[in-house]
């Protein structure tokens, strides 16, 4: 499958596990939803640990078929920001590039499917990295 039809697996509510490497994951809802050709996204990570506020994160997913892409926003609360792109991808795991208002770098990230209920996402903080410096797991609630 390619475009907005590739992307209806995420369609629901999940419950998340996530954060950066060598940190306690943090839970977290991520609910997305599919409008005119947009997947939308909504994360809320609830105070806990040593947050002391809530985080949230809206990101915005279409299909680029002019340039045979996927295009994606992000923007949380701190006002930060990233924008990706992704080829189609075949099988289960998805690779994205990213820019990122928090360090200007381009980085890429991975999302594997792990089946038709969960799914792994890792960020690595450039182009070329082998390490990464997020990880999460989600796993669908409805």
């Amino acid at each position: 499958m390619t475009g907005m039809a590739a992307l209806q697996y995420y369609v629901g509510t999940w419950s998340c596990m996530a954060g950066p490497i060598g940190s306690p994951p943090s839970k977290a809802t991520a609910t997305f939803t599919i409008d005119s050709g947009v997947m939308r996204e909504w994360v809320a990570v609830p105070a806990q640990g040593k947050m002391t506020s809530p985080y949230a994160l809206s990101i915005s997913t279409t299909y680029d078929a002019k340039n045979g892409r996927y295009v994606e926003t992000f923007l949380d609360n701190g006002a930060n920001w990233t924008v990706s792109t992704a080829q189609p991808w075949t099988g289960n795991t998805e690779q994205w590039t990213d820019q990122s208002s928090g360090d200007g770098k381009l980085g890429h990230s991975q999302t594997v499917r792990t089946d038709q209920n969960s799914f792994t996402f890792t960020g690595y903080p450039t182009v070329t990295s082998t390490k990464p410096v997020f990880q999460g797991t989600c796993n669908r609630s409805s």
